[in-house]
């Protein structure tokens, strides 16, 4: 249970209890407390106002940067943290503007993040180990976001809850996993007395929230018959993977996810995509792309392709064939709606059944000297590819028929081996500019 304190910078310090106790027969449940946290009290800065076209009936809405401090107990023993879930709700309308950390991003221990409640006025962020052995250090983690608050509002309130999943390796080599949370949420209130004043606006280029803006807001509340179904709405997916990531050691993990975030950043470049409009989703050895609504596909797909491969030919260029970097790519469109842990939508399954099916990996294994290679969805190819526009020949493209037995998948795919090329090329070309950040 809770236990409120009296010390200015602590919230609440609260139980986490076992989520899969048993209840006696006749008797009451009795829940074994599995680790504890501290609640930080949030701290707030009130931003300055609004200068665009976003006004309210009652004058323009008021954005309040909220930081949430947190940390977990030390656990004894060989006990490890494996994953940290911090909820928000949020009251009277507020939701929220930007996240950070970022969805798909990685924290400074490389623990890596999902972020979710863009627009809503509950925001969850789910803190996971890195590797499948890797630990959450306990303490100094936090998140925030940038709040708008209806016009005419004289305080921010909210709740606050924490989820935990800790390991504890057993007899055999095996782990007994637990999953712990909060008995109760923590309510937190903030007056205008309780606000920084803060002398200008973050910006994604000073490092600060990024947010992630690909999916469109919605209200996250519920009915009598249940939570509504966030929006789906169509979207450019990219799904990428990189070859033979598990064979390699830790050292070699770790180059490859940076080769892997800096080539998909080169190549939303290269397509005049601004990062940070994404919705982006890490997969470990692989990650996805959702992007905004209304992309020029018809250049938006060449330049991402192009700046796939000029990347990958350039972190490629002083290393030895053992070391070098190649990648599966694919690319669909389709319905996606924003879920509770990621996006979700056949369009999403069928991206992955595609990119993972035999004839991909067989194309890029039969390609020894390429470092990419891509597949169309069927669909996505009759719209672009047999059009004719630039930078989209149909020349390299084969045809596969796409079986996936175990997951009852059928479907079509396009496959292209992309040529390498010089790595000096990469720079050569001038490279549309992201859209305006900040």
């Amino acid at each position: 249970m809770g236990r409120d304190r009296t010390q200015d910078d602590e919230l609440a310090a609260i139980d986490l209890l076992d989520r899969d106790t048993a209840v006696p027969k006749g008797g009451e449940p009795s829940r074994e407390r599995i680790a504890g946290a501290s609640l930080g009290r949030p701290l707030a800065y009130a931003l300055p106002p609004v200068t665009d076209d976003l006004t309210t009936v009652g004058g323009a809405p008021r954005d309040i940067l909220l930081c949430f401090p947190f940390d977990l107990e030390e656990l004894p023993g060989a006990r490890d943290y494996r994953e940290a879930t911090l909820t928000v709700r949020l009251d009277d309308g507020s939701h929220a503007v930007t996240l950070h950390p970022a969805p798909g991003s990685t924290a400074a221990d490389g623990a890596e993040v999902a972020a979710f409640g863009l627009g809503k006025d509950r925001l969850q962020w789910v803190f996971r180990a890195p590797g499948r052995s890797g630990a959450l250090r306990p303490d100094g983690r936090w998140a925030q976001a940038v709040v708008r608050l209806p016009a005419a509002a004289t305080e921010l309130s909210g709740r606050l809850s924490l989820t935990t999943v800790t390991v504890q390796p057993v007899l055999g080599g095996a782990f007994r996993r637990r999953e712990a949370e909060t008995p109760q949420e923590t309510p937190f209130r903030l007056s205008a007395a309780d606000l920084w004043p803060a002398a200008v606006r973050p910006t994604v280029r000073q490092g600060a929230l990024p947010g992630a803006w690909a999916l469109a807001s919605y209200e996250d509340t519920a009915s009598a018959a249940g939570e509504r179904l966030p929006p789906g709405l169509r979207r450019l997916c990219l799904a990428v993977d990189i070859e033979k990531y598990s064979a390699r050691d830790n050292t070699g993990m770790v180059r490859l996810q940076r080769v892997l975030l800096r080539a998909l950043r080169e190549a939303c470049a290269r397509a005049g995509i601004d990062w940070h409009r994404c919705g982006r989703q890490a997969q470990g050895d692989g990650y996805l792309l959702v992007f905004e609504p209304g992309v020029d596909e018809t250049r938006v797909v060449p330049g991402l392709l192009n700046g796939l491969a000029a990347a990958l030919a350039e972190a490629n260029a002083t290393a030895s064939p053992p070391q070098r970097v190649r990648m599966r790519a694919c690319l669909h469109q389709g319905i996606v709606h924003e879920a509770d842990s990621g996006y979700a939508g056949s369009a999403v399954v069928s991206l992955f059944r595609v990119l993972d099916s035999d004839p991909v990996r067989r194309a890029l294994a039969d390609a020894p000297a390429t470092h990419l290679v891509a597949a169309f969805s069927d669909g996505l190819y009759q719209d672009l590819v047999s059009h004719g526009y630039s930078g989209l020949t149909a020349t390299g493209f084969r045809r596969a028929e796409i079986h996936v037995p175990a997951k009852s998948f059928t479907g079509v795919a396009w496959i292209r081996a992309f040529p390498s090329p010089a790595p000096r090329e990469s720079r050569a070309h001038e490279r549309p500019a992201p859209a305006a950040e900040g």
